[in-house]
């Protein structure tokens, strides 16, 4: 028996035009009613993450930044997390800056952002909650070093990243949502771990819970999850993983995952 299903955002509960999948919210409620916890997991931050949980009626507890924090919905604050280590985050992030990448840097709840990055995002990711937040820097790696701010993450898009230098620093683990992006988070923190510290923080075990994705980076949560399910839009070393694979984004594939964990 299902107790709590953990659903992935960009590609999963969201369809392809960025948006609760029409469907989504009634099933949600359904499984709720039913006594099953709905909760979110994403790569997204908590602002985000929140906007989305309250409108998608999940429950509070929300894993956000790719498992390195863990939010309540209710009041966007950040209950725990993870920073990459000093100096290795320093490090990660002076070899992401001023290479004509799209960056986006998190520390805890603060997200900021270069004035490339800026606008390249207004162009690309047009989320005004995610806009709201941000604040735009000439120079973020010393205003972060002045305040003492840690690297969180580091969401990279387009462009040619550093992977090979990245991969070689300690303290950090390189993983993706897309085929055109990377993402550097704390080396031990990954979705599945987070699913786990929500799993324990309800009561729950891991065999009774269930999660959904579509890409790369909801590969631990899926294997750490009993029931795993996979997007029909996700790559094949994502579906292959999968104990059940559902329709699309753009067929609604989540709808079917949440009432299919209901019978």
């Amino acid at each position: 028996m299902i107790e709590l299903i953990a659903l992935d955002l960009d590609g999963t509960l969201l369809s392809p035009a960025g948006d609760l999948t029409p469907g989504a919210a009634q099933a949600i409620a359904r499984a709720r009613e039913a006594g099953v916890r709905v909760v979110l997991n994403t790569g997204r931050p908590m602002t985000e993450a929140g906007d989305f949980a309250r409108r998608a009626g999940c429950d509070n507890l929300v894993s956000c930044l790719g498992g390195a924090a863990l939010g309540d919905a209710q009041t966007d604050q950040i209950l725990a997390c993870r920073d990459i280590p000093e100096p290795w985050g320093s490090r990660a992030l002076k070899l992401c800056l001023g290479r004509g990448l799209e960056i986006a840097i998190f520390s805890g709840g603060q997200v900021l952002l270069d004035p490339f990055s800026k606008q390249s995002l207004l162009r690309t990711y047009p989320y005004p909650a995610f806009h709201r937040q941000a604040l735009v820097l000439e120079d973020p790696l010393s205003y972060m070093r002045d305040r003492g701010l840690p690297v969180t993450k580091i969401h990279g898009d387009w462009g040619t990243p550093p992977l090979a230098e990245l991969s070689a620093l300690k303290e950090v683990e390189l993983t993706s949502s897309n085929a055109h992006d990377f993402e550097v988070i704390p080396k031990g923190v990954d979705k599945g771990r987070a699913l786990a510290s929500i799993a324990r923080r309800y009561g729950i075990p891991l065999e009774r819970c269930a999660a959904v994705g579509d890409s790369e980076n909801d590969l631990p949560m899926l294997q750490a999850a009993g029931l795993a399910i996979a997007m029909g839009n996700a790559p094949e070393t994502v579906r292959r993983k999968a104990h059940r694979v559902v329709p699309s984004n753009a067929q609604a594939g989540v709808v079917q995952a949440i009432l299919g964990c209901l019978e």
